[in-house]
């Protein structure tokens, strides 16, 4: 036996994980809370509330949990943000309603209407309704 046909030998013998590395064990990736829906987008909107002037958003987000309670978060382009909560009344594979509870420690009645896309953006957002006893209107649309 010449000393090729050996080593072959050799190494037909041992096993695979003898010769290769061992795999290194999988790292756990940070999973998205079970039963908990997002969706976001950056873009262009109005808020406008009461008498005052109307203010742009450029940012809008909603958390919804597994018992279908939203939170709904939009950015001004002042930097400030204006959340609210609210129930879903109802949802489909292309569009979300959203009836409104709260606002932080205010009062919040309404109702938000939304079309989402891929990768859960938001197309657009429209909604009115009362905060803290002063009616409201709300328009987004996503720049996804």
């Amino acid at each position: 036996m010449s000393n090729s046909s050996s080593i072959v030998a050799s190494l037909l013998a041992l096993t695979i994980g003898a010769i290769a590395p061992p795999l290194p064990p999988m790292v756990a990736q940070p999973a998205q809370p079970a039963g908990i829906t997002f969706y976001a987008d950056i873009g262009e909107g109005l808020f406008r509330m009461g008498g005052r002037p109307s203010q742009k958003v450029t940012f809008m987000s909603i958390v919804i949990d597994p018992q279908q309670v939203a939170d709904i978060n939009m950015q001004l382009d002042s930097g400030n943000f204006i959340a609210f909560a609210g129930k879903v009344i109802q949802q489909d594979a292309y569009t979300l309603r959203i009836r409104l509870t709260s606002s932080g420690m205010a009062d919040a009645d309404g109702t938000l209407n939304i079309r989402y896309g891929r990768q859960q953006s938001i197309l657009n957002l429209a909604g009115n309704g009362q905060l803290d006893g002063q009616p409201f209107v709300l328009t987004f649309r996503g720049n996804s």
